[in-house]
């Protein structure tokens, strides 16, 4: 076998965006413990990490384009220099408003990072796509999981340092992105518009399979701190919840990411959705913290069995030349789902409780693979 050429810059990418997701960790674990400290009110948990999603959506339909054109190097370097720029505010911010904008910063620099960095993987990559893109999704997994036991530590020695980490990784590692050199991946002078992009056949399916699992991850965000506070956990043991609620998708999103270069990347993707369901709805069941992360490992386990073949039936029928924006149409749609789940998920489970909460969402999120199947046909049509 030959060297791979590409092994040190792919490091240095994994790193680099890894050590952003690990900021949203970081936030995302400390967020009833702010909300405490501070006095705000539970509805500005929503405020919080919702405008984190719009901002990040803004970056996806703003600069997704962009990345096809060949600023990947680029995007990336500025979408580091204003994570850690995020990360530091988040030091010194004590207002609702500072929280509100960091975060947004924070979402808006991750965004700018991830969708050229799909960009730059599917090049090294071209002819897996389902592995490039598993391989990307299981860092942001690694690196989200390790904020959380990462905050509940550091937390414990001085408030900003769970912040302070992530961002001087992000200062360290930003003079090695001159090893990043992208492929060329079809770039092409001739771009469809995004509506004509979006009514590609085969490619409906794969984006809104693929967008789906994000209105539970938006509800999550936003609320996984305050839910395992009101049954008793302390932020070291909310950072180890993170840990099982997550840690079960690194092993699996490899797995997934092959079996999408394998076999109809829809079918599998409708199969984890059928999975999925019934996990979301039992987060509404649970009575005390083993429980809930008994029903938060299993959840892990099935969503990357829905999210990355959805992004592999994409990139399978999405022209090259406009890969990222393909991508970025995915992460769009999600964004939306994950915005609203993170603004409407904390009123609901104030005023009705998680059984309500999870229930309905469950119901909302099988809209999705229903209709996939009743634009099939048939059950036939897919398997």
């Amino acid at each position: 076998m030959r060297p791979d050429p590409h092994r040190l810059p792919r490091l240095v990418l994994f790193v680099f965006i890894g050590a952003q997701a690990m900021g949203i960790g970081v936030i995302i674990s400390l967020l009833a413990e702010i909300q405490d400290r501070f006095g705000f009110p539970t509805w500005s948990l929503g405020l919080i990490a919702g405008t984190s999603f719009a901002s990040t959506l803004v970056a996806h339909l703003w600069l997704a384009s962009f990345a096809d054109r060949g600023w990947e190097r680029r995007m990336i370097t500025v979408g580091g220099v204003l994570a850690a720029l995020a990360l530091l505010w988040m030091v010194v911010a004590s207002a609702l408003w500072h929280w509100v904008a960091a975060r947004a910063l924070l979402g808006f620099a991750e965004g700018v990072c991830v969708v050229a960095g799909r960009r730059v993987m599917l090049s090294w990559d071209p002819d897996r796509q389902g592995k490039a893109l598993a391989s990307l999704t299981m860092t942001l997994t690694i690196g989200f999981l390790l904020g959380p036991p990462v905050a509940g530590f550091l937390h414990e020695l001085h408030r900003g340092l769970p912040f302070l980490l992530p961002a001087s990784v992000e200062v360290l590692m930003l003079p090695l992105l001159v090893t990043i050199r992208p492929g060329e991946y079809g770039r092409s002078s001739v771009r469809l518009k995004r509506r004509r992009l979006a009514m590609i056949p085969g490619l409906a399916p794969g984006l809104f399979l693929a967008a789906s699992p994000w209105l539970m991850i938006g509800m999550l965000d936003a609320l996984w701190a305050r839910y395992m506070t009101d049954l008793g956990a302390g932020p070291v043991v909310i950072g180890i919840g993170f840990l099982a609620l997550a840690l079960p998708s690194v092993f699996v999103t490899p797995v997934s990411g092959r079996l999408a270069d394998r076999m109809n990347p829809i079918r599998l993707a409708l199969i984890g959705a059928a999975v999925e369901l019934p996990l979301v709805a039992a987060f509404g069941f649970v009575t005390g913290i083993p429980t809930l992360l008994l029903v938060g490992s299993l959840h892990s386990s099935s969503w990357p069995f829905v999210t990355p073949p959805g992004q592999a039936a994409v990139a399978k029928v999405a022209p090259r030349g406009q890969a990222a924006e393909a991508q970025g149409l995915i992460e769009s749609c999600g964004l939306v789902l994950a915005s609203v789940g993170a603004l409407v998920g904390p009123p609901i489970y104030s005023a009705a409780g998680p059984t309500v909460l999870f229930c309905g969402a469950a119901a909302v999120l099988a809209i999705t693979p229903l209709a996939v199947l009743a634009k099939q046909g048939s059950w036939r049509n897919v398997f």
